[in-house]
């Protein structure tokens, strides 16, 4: 069985590999990898018997099996992504409507006293892990899923509602490392 790590799929790409009967889907918990499952499915192939010139009697010819290759599948669109190092580095790239004053708190809900009014840019520059490693990523998840430059595998709209359900259950890191994993797709000719 060949394991192969699933970023992102449309409804539609995973329902179609599914039903091709391709794809393991792991419970939640059991694993964070889906698995697929390619295998050599032998189809029978008629033949006919053949008389021999020699011989008055037919000789029956052993079917053969033919594996029958998978459907391809093309990449799931959205396999971008820049780092908040960029982002910090580079202001004169980012997409409107945030700005480096953009305030955490004019855009993510329910953040603890203290981090409502840090803005965009001194998000990117928190050091740490927990909820600032969520609101560093965050902010970069947000920025590169707004601009133009970037296909991100995420909309803005979902990663303001993942970020912001994050914090509030208190359980960062999930939404940080998917955030992270996005964030370090790179973009080509933009933040390579």
């Amino acid at each position: 069985m060949s394991r192969i790590r699933i970023v992102s799929l449309s409804v539609s790409a995973v329902a179609a590999v599914a039903a091709a009967g391709l794809l393991v889907i792991t419970p939640a918990g059991a694993s964070d990898v889906a698995t697929a499952e390619a295998t050599a499915t032998p189809t029978a192939t008629p033949t006919s018997p053949t008389a021999s010139p020699t011989s008055p009697t037919a000789t029956p010819t052993t079917p053969t099996a033919t594996p029958t290759t998978p459907p391809a599948t093309t990449p799931p669109p959205g396999q971008e992504g820049c780092t908040p190092g960029y982002w910090k580095n580079h202001l004169q790239s980012w997409p409107a409507p945030y700005t480096p004053g953009t305030t955490l708190g004019s855009v993510f809900t329910g953040l603890p006293s203290g981090y409502a009014s840090l803005t965009f840019q001194q998000a990117l520059n928190l050091g740490g892990g927990g909820l600032n490693a969520l609101l560093r990523h965050a902010v970069s998840a947000l920025l590169n899923a707004s601009s133009p430059e970037v296909d991100y595998p995420l909309s803005a709209a979902e990663v303001i509602s993942l970020t912001n359900a994050a914090i509030a259950s208190g359980n960062y890191e999930a939404t940080k490392d998917l955030f992270d994993q996005y964030n370090n797709l790179g973009a080509p000719g933009f933040c390579d």
